[in-house]
């Protein structure tokens, strides 16, 4: 069932139940009342046919040659009349009054049944009369019936009106949800621009925005399939040629000259496998899916894991670990992501610093944050240099092992979790990473 059809349908049953109990109420309260001024109607009736016959001269005949009228008594139109003296004779009766006497019940009001016909009688007794008025059931009915359907027919139109204008009201106001399906609708499937509707109601406006942030997140989500597309086919690029010549060579070739060519190959196809690791971490990262937002991890089991990782990097034995941590404290960073920040920045230090060089591992707590500083006496970096060193696939020119995206993964896990990663030169020559994590409050 469409929106609009639910609303006329929730909207009209509540308009014709209340309208409904309305008229059952007035139209019930004005048949009473209409009972009541018909029965008040022949009191007064019979009051009046008794004060006149006060004025006549007594005693009044007992036989007339014909019957009064009910204008001569001064009745209303379809009322009868029936005066008896005290003995029950009919002393004076209108035309159309039942020849059987209608005050045998006594004084007030009664109904009375005299051959096929019903009638309502109002009987009263004045000095030595009974002075009795009355009218026919059906006509009393008819009466009413008409005066209900008088009554009810307004109710009915005005119903009828006010479903009308309810079905109108409902379309004009669902009109800026069918412009919102006409733009989308005319959208084309590329298009993730935000939706701008003119003249949105304010109950539409969170609708909008949440749609139009829904939008950003598809764009974003799509750009990163793209890059990840681009960075995948430009690492795997060269690492392929790689292999492929060399295996052609060591298919050409035979003895120590084949075996240096498999062994390149396999050199290449690890440098392969290293780049795709690196490139897939980086895309669950900036993706923000498979990691526990709430995920910790201590400061000294992330350095234990990250330099057991690195027990087979050549020069992993230059690494000096300074731990000034005075407690164990615990960052608000899932651990895989924490350990594999950490092994990055260690093992870019181990490769471009001299072999003899050693690498600094401090660890402190500075300002509510755990403070990771990789140290080592390499050449360093230019001020130009490390404003590009954050970037994918960013190398130094003169060197070309790594797959460039060690600080890409750090810089990203830093901006998801609300790190910081900072690159600076060193006091004694060489480059500081500063890499701060903050610290879990539970």
């Amino acid at each position: 069932m469409s929106l609009r059809n639910r609303l006329l349908l929730i909207l009209s049953g509540t308009f014709i139940a209340l309208w409904s109990l309305a008229a059952v109420w007035l139209l019930g309260d004005l048949r009473r009342e209409v009972t009541v001024a018909l029965d008040e109607r022949l009191a007064s009736s019979a009051r009046m046919v008794a004060g006149l016959l006060e004025q006549l001269p007594q005693p009044l005949p007992t036989h007339r040659s014909s019957p009064l009228s009910a204008i001569e008594l001064g009745l209303q139109s379809g009322l009868v009349c029936q005066v008896r003296s005290l003995r029950g004779e009919v002393l004076v009766r209108t035309p159309n009054t039942p020849q059987a006497t209608l005050a045998e019940h006594g004084i007030g009001f009664h109904e009375v049944s005299i051959g096929d016909e019903r009638w309502r009688s109002f009987t009263l007794k004045r000095q030595n009369l009974w002075v009795t008025t009355a009218d026919r059931i059906d006509e009393r009915e008819t009466l009413q019936s008409a005066i209900l359907i008088a009554a009810a027919l307004p109710v009915a139109l005005a119903l009828l009106g006010s479903l009308v204008l309810i079905w109108f009201g409902i379309g004009r106001g669902l009109s800026p949800l069918q412009s919102l399906r006409s733009v989308l609708a005319q959208r084309d499937a590329e298009d993730l621009q935000p939706v701008y509707v003119r003249r949105l109601p304010k109950d539409l406006q969170p609708l909008v925005a949440t749609l139009n942030q829904l939008f950003v997140r598809i764009a974003a989500a799509l750009q990163r399939e793209r890059r990840f597309t681009n960075d995948a086919a430009h690492e795997l690029r060269t690492p392929l040629t790689a292999v492929k010549t060399h295996l052609q060579v060591a298919q050409m070739s035979s003895g120590a000259v084949a075996e240096h060519a498999l062994l390149q190959a396999e050199t290449a196809v690890d440098r392969m496998q290293s780049g795709l690791e690196q490139l897939l971490l980086l895309a669950r990262v900036e993706s923000a899916q498979d990691f526990d937002k709430d995920g910790k991890v201590s400061a000294q089991t992330l350095a234990r894991h990250a330099l057991a990782d690195l027990i087979a990097v050549p020069g992993y034995q230059r690494i000096e670990v300074v731990n000034e941590l005075t407690e164990e404290v615990y960052v608000a960073v899932p651990e895989s992501l924490a350990v594999a920040s950490l092994r990055n920045l260690l093992d870019n230090a181990l490769r471009y610093s001299p072999p003899e060089s050693c690498v600094e591992l401090y660890m402190a707590v500075d300002q509510q944050r755990l403070l990771l500083r990789v140290r080592d006496a390499g050449n360093g970096l230019s001020a130009a240099d490390i404003e590009q060193a954050k970037q994918r696939f960013w190398r130094i020119s003169n060197v070309h092992s790594g797959s460039g995206l060690g600080l890409a993964i750090v810089q990203a896990v830093t901006e998801r979790y609300g790190g910081e990663l900072r690159l600076q030169a060193a006091p004694t020559g060489g480059l500081d990473v500063l890499l701060y994590f903050p610290l879990s409050q539970s």
